[in-house]
């Protein structure tokens, strides 16, 4: 009788260990909010950004592999302020406690809508060049905030960069030189500048 049932423990135990390793492959659009820590270094995700807001166009390519258990991210951007810029690959740390990352940015905006808003594909992120999953924001704010979330992000990992540093307003305002004042013209400048032209 104890032999029975040291098998069926055995059986049960084995039987677990082999669902949670072979079953659960890595599936991009059910996997999302944990994809660094489910990942493997086969996977590779490529996620296809359009940043761009009002008449400015700004498009990123993240490409996101994993190697000996850590994740990295490689960073191309191209704008119409700084051209093309390719940033080297890094390492991109995964912090559960910490809702400042990628799989909860993307986890979000998978379940986000705003009624009465006309969606805009904003992301199209490509899992081993088979899976896609494509995310949207809905109107001018909601782009706005998903780009300061994505800036603080890559502000962490590409802290030694500019491009993805806050601007700081100067404390005191910027006082002009002597020369520049002279350049500047006045309001009441312009107005006659329309007038003459009546």
């Amino acid at each position: 009788m104890k032999a029975f049932f040291i098998f069926v423990f055995v059986s049960i135990s084995s039987g677990l260990v082999y669902s949670q390793t072979n079953d659960r492959s890595f599936n991009l659009v059910r996997d999302i909010e944990k994809f660094s820590e489910l990942m493997t270094e086969l996977d590779t995700i490529i996620v296809y950004s359009n940043l761009s807001i009002c008449h400015g166009e700004r498009y990123e390519k993240d490409i996101i592999t994993k190697k000996n258990d850590s994740v990295f991210i490689q960073v191309s951007i191209n704008d119409d302020f700084d051209g093309n810029v390719d940033y080297e690959k890094r390492i991109y740390e995964y912090d559960k406690s910490d809702s400042l990352n990628f799989e909860t940015l993307y986890f979000k905006l998978q379940k986000h809508t705003i009624p009465d808003h006309q969606p805009s594909l904003r992301f199209e992120i490509i899992h081993n060049r088979k899976d896609t999953l494509n995310l949207f924001t809905y109107g001018l704010m909601d782009i706005i905030d998903v780009s300061r979330f994505i800036a603080k992000i890559k502000n962490q990992i590409y802290f030694d960069k500019g491009y993805y540093k806050p601007l700081i307003i100067p404390k005191e305002p910027v006082t002009l030189p002597d020369s520049a004042k002279n350049d500047s013209i006045l309001f009441d400048d312009l107005e006659r500048l329309f007038e003459d032209k009546k």
